[in-house]
């Protein structure tokens, strides 16, 4: 059939396809069309079935579909916690997952404090139809018993005994390393149905790990508790059916696809080390959920989009699980719509887009292929150097995970106060009248835990979002409007060349907006003075002009004597960079330039101590 159809049609090679590209470009480099991930991985703008270097192994799942999982935390008790849970299965959900963490006298999710609480919690659930995750951390050897007899008989019980995961939170393990040792061969799994020794690297993740970085540290950990439990007389059939994969999604699409399969790929490599063939008949358990790494605060409905294209990312790269996050996750843990809005986008991807019919959704597509196997060199070439310097555990106990997760969560945050990346709402195309003084608390709490003293053996990293420097900003707007007082005016005094001074008035408009101040725009001044006489009419806060590098050369002197003699407590700003014109500017009493290159971050810090 396909010689039939295609034998009308003469054959393309990718150099007619580059060639066409070229010309397009109208003698621009081909480099202009290929863009780099975060990791300095080439992407081209076309790929064809000879870019592929070799066919990618069967990264298939044990069953087609993946299981739309609904966390249940916060609740009063174990039986409100059961009550939630049921209605989540009845709304659409077909997994459970619950939260139980305790530190210290800290506690956070369902509290469960004995087998009575894991039995009410769990009353009246079918077991045998409806997975669960039970996450109590460090807490899970404590309830083992308990769990293994839940388990028995059940569709599948996953537990997240993970204490280097402990440790690069918390800075501890949460018990000696010998305990550890024993907690991990006492939790290993004969039942193919039940997991208890996770890998969270939605941890990694959520912290502003690179996804190479995710990869090669989830890889490096999962090895190292494979190793712990085969020295310690575990099979490794018995290892491999112990450990699970809990993984950050976030917002680059087609990157998030390929680190999936990478991550079943790479796994299974690994099996297959220690044991011919156990990687093909052992497949990995990926729990996916999207990260809060890049949910912002402000314009939230924008994570709507962000949690729906990362659970399209899970689903296409393979996840078992998906939970995603609500919208609104920032301001409240309990929001019931926020919840049914998060837990309706996966039941759009399974019903609609009929996600759950395809075995391998990315399979022939040749530019996920590629990226899959670029992923995978990357990662494994990383994992190789980790292994050198004596494995994973080693590098935690010296900080090196930490140190590079850190390395890549600051240069996220640079980029994003460079507007180099984009939080949509946040630091581009923000909406100044929004407000959120509730997010106060959530501000206030951050600020204690990035306080709070590492006195654990291990360095700890923090997982904050990258839009977190522009909400603990921006909410001081907030909180200044909520105590009675006005909001900031910010007058845009836009005069001279019509091109410039509108693109200027809006460039400002939308820089200035992120501090949620009031704009102020005009249509355009004839002269100076006129535009200070209705800045002042309107008693704004912030004067900023916005005209042509060569008009400024004339209109600083006016417009710096024009608004220290009329409008001495307001604040002149530039829009724009003359750097001919700066020392001048100066002189004159002019010190604030706005501009692509500024960073927005400083700025904000500067105007809002103003306040």
């Amino acid at each position: 059939m396909d010689e039939l159809l295609f034998s009308e049609f003469p054959g393309v090679t990718s150099e007619e396809w580059k060639n066409t590209i070229l010309k397009d470009l109208k003698g621009q480099p081909f480099e202009k069309v290929e863009w780099h991930t975060e990791d300095g991985i080439t992407i081209q703008p076309f790929y064809r079935k000879e870019s592929l270097p070799s066919p990618l192994p069967d990264i298939s799942r044990n069953q087609k579909g993946w299981n739309i999982t609904e966390s249940i935390l916060n609740q009063g008790s174990a039986s409100q916690a059961n009550e939630s849970a049921k209605k989540a299965l009845l709304s659409g959900a077909d997994a459970l997952l619950f939260y139980s963490h305790e530190e210290g006298a800290k506690s956070y999710g369902v509290p469960i404090h004995s087998a009575d609480d894991i039995k009410n919690l769990l009353q009246g659930i079918d077991l045998g139809v409806t997975p669960v995750i039970l996450s109590l951390a460090n807490r899970t050897p404590t309830f083992e018993k308990e769990i293994r007899a839940k388990a028995k008989g059940s569709k599948q019980f996953l537990a997240d005994y993970d204490p280097f995961g402990t440790a690069i939170l918390c800075g501890e393990l949460g018990d000696s390393e010998e305990k550890v040792k024993t907690n991990l061969s006492s939790l290993a799994s004969s039942n193919i149905n039940e997991r208890f020794i996770c890998v969270h690297s939605n941890y990694f993740r959520d912290a502003g790990a690179s996804i190479s970085q995710e990869l090669n540290f989830t890889l490096a950990a999962g090895v190292e508790y494979f190793n712990t439990l085969v020295e310690s007389g575990v099979t490794p059939a018995l290892a491999a059916n112990s450990l699970w994969f809990w993984m950050g999604v976030g917002s680059d699409y087609f990157t998030e696809i390929a680190k999936l399969r990478a991550m079943r790929i790479l796994w299974s490599q690994v099996l297959n080390v220690y044991e011919p063939g156990l990687g093909d008949v052992t497949k990995a358990v990926i729990f996916a959920s999207t990260s809060s790494w890049n949910f912002t605060a402000y314009d939230p409905h924008v994570n709507i989009l962000r949690g729906t294209t990362a659970a399209m990312s899970a689903v296409i790269g393979g996840a078992d699980y998906v939970y995603v996050n609500p919208y609104d996750s920032v301001y409240a843990q309990t929001n019931e719509f926020g919840k049914r809005i998060a837990r309706n986008s996966q039941l759009l991807l399974r019903h609609e887009a009929h996600l759950d019919k395809v075995e391998d959704p990315a399979s022939g597509s040749y530019y996920l292929e590629v990226l899959t196997h670029q992923l995978c060199e990357r990662a494994w070439e990383e994992f190789q150097a980790i292994e050198a310097e004596g494995g994973y555990y080693k590098n935690l106990q010296m900080g090196k995970v930490q140190d590079a997760i850190i390395a890549s969560a600051k240069q996220k945050r640079d980029a994003a106060s460079s507007k180099k990346q984009t939080l949509l709402g946040t630091n581009q195309y923000a909406l100044p009248k929004e407000r959120h003084p509730e997010l106060g608390e959530n501000i206030t709490n951050t600020k204690s835990l990035l306080a709070f003293p590492n006195q654990g053996k291990y360095k700890r990293v923090d997982t904050v979002r990258l839009s977190w420097d522009f909400d603990r900003l921006r909410v001081l707007t907030d909180l200044h409007v909520a105590k009675g007082k006005s909001v900031p005016k910010v007058f845009l005094l836009t005069i001279g060349d019509v091109n410039m001074r509108k693109a200027r008035a809006g460039f400002s408009s939308n820089f200035i907006g992120c501090l949620g101040y009031e704009i102020l725009d005009n249509a355009g001044f004839d002269t100076i003075e006129s535009g200070i006489s209705a800045a002042k009419q309107s008693k704004s806060d912030i004067v900023v002009l916005c005209s042509s590098d060569e008009e400024y050369t004339t209109l600083l002197p006016e417009f710096a004597k024009s608004v220290k003699k009329e409008m001495p407590s307001a604040w002149p700003i530039i829009a724009g960079f003359p750097k001919d014109l700066i020392a001048t500017a100066n002189e004159l009493g002019i010190t604030d330039f706005i501009h692509l290159k500024r960073n927005l971050i400083e700025f904000m810090e500067k105007a809002q101590a103003k306040l």
